[in-house]
């Protein structure tokens, strides 16, 4: 049998999200898709108007 690359092991991350770091991405994220959906319906008002 060939010899095989064993995998490395990594240690845990030295760094965590709080609760309030993750409440601000999800925040982030709704308020960005709330900005994209506005924009195509802005887009589809121009395009029906053309």
């Amino acid at each position: 049998m060939e010899m095989q690359l064993s995998l490395i092991h990594s240690k845990r991350p030295e760094w965590e999200l709080t609760d309030a770091e993750r409440a601000a991405a999800r925040r982030g994220i709704a308020a960005s898709r709330k900005a994209l959906k506005e924009g195509r319906r802005r887009l589809a008002d121009v395009l029906d108007a053309a």
